[in-house]
């Protein structure tokens, strides 16, 4: 997520996160179906493609009616979002109505057409955005593409060059070595066709999603998903505009797409009844700490997306050695929730803890990614806050999950 903004979580993980810009943290939303139908098709400047920079593989700049730049993120797993502070900095007057499926529930929201989009070499005019308020984040600015992309354009994300390319699908023909996956739109989701430990089913591909997996409720329910993994960890599991979302922290042993697979990713066992991860159509989502494994290639006009393996492919997933579920804003860096057992618990965190120290320094992305992640039987320093008193604790990591 982009260092100039500042937003506060709509999604957070309870184990390492990609050290990523804060606006990127708001991309957790699903926008329904009907505001991507009827929208002029981007177009790219060079008939080559378009590569565009693209920080931690989905932070853009862009320009919106000559204006900017302004931040924007590459969200597969919404259309087209843009805040309301940004709205009204533009002079973008409101209007109509559409309903969100959102983390937590499904939200109202409001619609603004806009003349231009430019990122890079690419262009987006007359489009519709939807508008999200953000009630913890009233200032912040910046906008949020994907479904209109994904829907018209074949697109290459790669992580470690960190830039994308945006292609012109006449005559796009892809030549890599990545294992193609069948992809499609369905029920408001872009989805790939996989199974989660031999059980089939759609799996939405979500960059904006900072998890690695969630698994939706009515497919949790239905496979009896709890008790197969004994999972015990349960509370808090991100937070999207519609609320907090809880669930169960469990691994599944193997993810599979087409001939690629992906073992013991930490997977959210979701308990939503509303919102995005309630629906029966879809058995899961598969977020950014899987897919940054990888270059990607959406090719939705022909139907695929290819997974090609980069030098993350393989990494362990690490949940938070301290055993907390963490707000991931470094400058109000939260405890949501604390794992029954843990050091944590055993040092005295509780919800609501504000750790403003980690080993003397102040949270930043870096030591977020690095410190909760260190070898087990590292010790750790924390300065935490509450009710206006902060103490100092120690603890020794361990494996939690």
């Amino acid at each position: 997520m982009v260092r100039e903004a500042h937003l506060k979580l709509p999604l957070c993980t309870g184990f390492a996160r990609i050290p990523v810009s804060q606006l990127a943290l708001l991309a957790a939303l699903l926008l329904c179906a009907s505001l991507i139908q009827s929208q002029t098709a981007p177009s790219p400047a060079a008939s080559q493609g378009a590569i565009v920079p693209a920080a931690n593989g989905i932070e853009l700049k862009a320009t919106i009616n000559g204006q900017g730049p302004f931040d924007a993120i590459f969200d597969t797993g919404s259309g087209n979002l843009m805040t309301s502070s940004l709205a009204k900095r533009l002079g973008l007057k409101p209007e109509g109505s559409v309903t969100i499926a959102a983390g937590g529930a499904n939200v109202p929201a409001r619609t603004v057409k806009v003349d231009t989009v430019n990122i890079g070499g690419l262009t987006m005019a007359d489009q519709w955005f939807t508008v999200v308020e953000l009630p913890f984040a009233k200032d912040e600015q910046g906008i949020f593409v994907g479904a209109q992309l994904i829907q018209n354009l074949p697109i290459r994300v790669d992580f470690e060059k960190q830039q994308i390319t945006f292609y012109d699908q006449k005559g796009f023909t892809y030549s890599g070595d990545g294992v193609p996956v069948p992809f499609r739109f369905q029920d408001a989701f872009f989805v790939a066709e996989g199974s989660v430990d031999g059980i089939p089913g759609l799996f939405s591909i979500d960059t904006g999603d900072m998890f690695s997996l969630s698994l939706y409720a009515p497919f949790v329910a239905q496979h009896d998903l709890v008790r197969h993994y004994g999972a015990t960890i349960h509370g808090y599991a991100g937070e999207g505009f519609g609320g907090a979302d809880t669930g169960f922290y469990a691994r599944a042993h193997t993810l599979q797409l087409g001939s690629m697979s992906v073992t013991r990713p930490i997977t959210v066992l979701s308990q939503d009844t509303q919102g995005a991860e309630s629906s029966s159509a879809i058995a899961g989502n598969i977020g950014l700490r899987i897919l940054k494994q990888f270059t990607l290639v959406f090719d939705y006009p022909h139907g695929k997306l290819y997974l090609e393996k980069n030098a993350s492919y393989g990494q362990p997933d690490i949940f938070n050695r301290a055993g907390l579920v963490l707000d991931p804003d470094p400058q109000n860096l939260k405890v949501k929730l604390v794992v029954s057992g843990s050091p944590a618990q055993e040092a005295g965190l509780a919800v609501d803890d504000v750790i403003t120290l980690i080993d003397g320094l102040p949270p930043s992305d870096d030591t977020l990614q690095s410190a909760f992640t260190r070898p087990v039987g590292t010790p750790l320093r924390l300065d935490v806050r509450h009710q206006g008193t902060t103490r100092t604790v120690s603890l020794i990591l361990q494996e939690i999950l």
